[in-house]
């Protein structure tokens, strides 16, 4: 055990309480939709999980360890089940939790089991005994399965991210409202937070005996529970937008083959371009350009994926960067910012056009200008 600390004891109830109350109003939130759910229980779990230590440690206090097993309220197993279906549900809005879905939750319930047996109290009291006995190797294993079964959903749930990010630059010229990249921090937070916490707790017992337990026990907890109120913070003001057109059908048009490349469409989109230059409308997606090129969607997508080595979102703001570099030697930067221009030229946000331009040309805009102006 650590000593206990009311001010760090205060300060995790505060803002775990605060992530629950936002898991709330997530679940209220209107639309109802089936991701907001998953959201509302992955900031639960993490939430409770930071206010178990202050419960353990005022029972403690109390001389009440013995009725700890009854009220633990950890629930590591729920975390990446939590976590994956959410990151499902947001990426593809036609997804459906069905019976066979609740196998994931399996391992939950017999977690929450285990915790009401004397089973688990011994092996967590064998924590601080030495040497260990043996229910505790089993209690030791119990928690690593969990920890490696949030790694697990933890790396399937970035990679359906990444998926979803590379569909959505094929049809829009903008993805700021529709990516949730936002959820990869949490997700990098949440899936080494138990392996590093682990290693630490792992070197402190062996190499220097528990010494270092209240440098880094609390502190843990009170990231844990900023991160969790962030997180609900975001998931409830997040507002995406979406599209009548399923992104995920692009996918079978992404394929990039070997054939000869299409020079009467090269020659039709690069007119386009230069004389109407669409790429201006920050909301230009790939059904609006095809209705301009006079073709669907899918078609001018394999055109692009095949001809122009690179996908929708990257050929339009490829168009952005050149015009801002056009306009950059013709234009009074004294009465209009770099940013403005940029949004002139199409970008919608600081961020995307610092990235993109720095992609393109491998140069920041104020180094470009100041390279311009030698």
């Amino acid at each position: 055990m650590i000593t206990s600390n009311s001010i760090l004891f205060t300060i995790i109830c505060v803002f775990a309480f605060q992530a629950i109350i936002l898991g709330i109003l997530i679940l209220k939130k209107q639309p109802k939709i089936l991701a907001n759910k998953f959201l509302a229980m992955l900031i639960f779990f993490y939430a409770i999980m930071a206010i178990n230590i202050v419960l353990v440690n005022v029972l403690k206090d109390f001389n009440l360890m013995h009725i700890f097993r009854y009220v633990q309220l950890e629930l590591l197993y729920g975390m990446g089940p939590a976590l994956y279906f959410y990151t499902l549900s947001v990426t593809k809005p036609s997804f459906k939790f069905t019976k066979k879905n609740f196998i994931h939750f399996v391992p939950l319930v017999l977690e929450f089991l285990f915790y009401r047996t004397p089973f688990y109290r011994n092996g967590a009291d064998g924590l601080y005994i030495e040497p260990m006995p043996n229910i505790t190797y089993v209690y030791l294993t119990q928690q690593w399965i969990g920890i490696l079964s949030n790694l697990i959903y933890s790396i399937v749930s970035l990679r359906i991210l990444y998926r979803h990010e590379k569909l959505l630059k094929q049809y829009y010229s903008k993805i700021d409202q529709r990516s949730y990249s936002w959820l990869k921090i949490p997700i990098l937070v949440y899936a080494s937070y138990h392996i590093f916490w682990n290693i630490i707790t792992e070197i402190d017992r062996f190499v220097f005996d528990r010494s270092l337990r209240e440098y880094y026990f609390l502190p843990s907890f009170v990231i844990l529970a900023l991160c969790c109120t962030w997180i609900g913070f975001k998931g409830y003001l997040n507002n995406q937008k979406t599209s009548s057109f399923n992104v995920n059908e692009l996918n079978k048009t992404s394929a990039k083959n070997t054939f000869k490349k299409d020079t009467e469409f090269l020659e039709k989109l690069e007119l386009l371009m230069r004389n109407q230059k669409p790429y201006l409308n920050s909301d230009l997606n790939l059904s609006k350009l095809g209705e301009l090129l006079d073709m669907k969607p899918k078609q001018v997508s394999l055109k692009i994926n095949q001809n122009c080595s690179k996908n929708f979102y990257d050929l339009i703001n490829s168009y952005r960067v050149k015009e801002f570099q056009e306009r950059i030697h013709i234009s009074n930067l004294e009465k209009l910012s770099v940013l403005g221009l940029a949004y002139e030229c199409g970008f919608n946000s600081k961020s995307t056009f610092n990235s993109v331009f720095k992609k393109t040309t491998q140069l920041t805009p104020s180094q470009y200008i100041k390279k311009s102006k030698n």
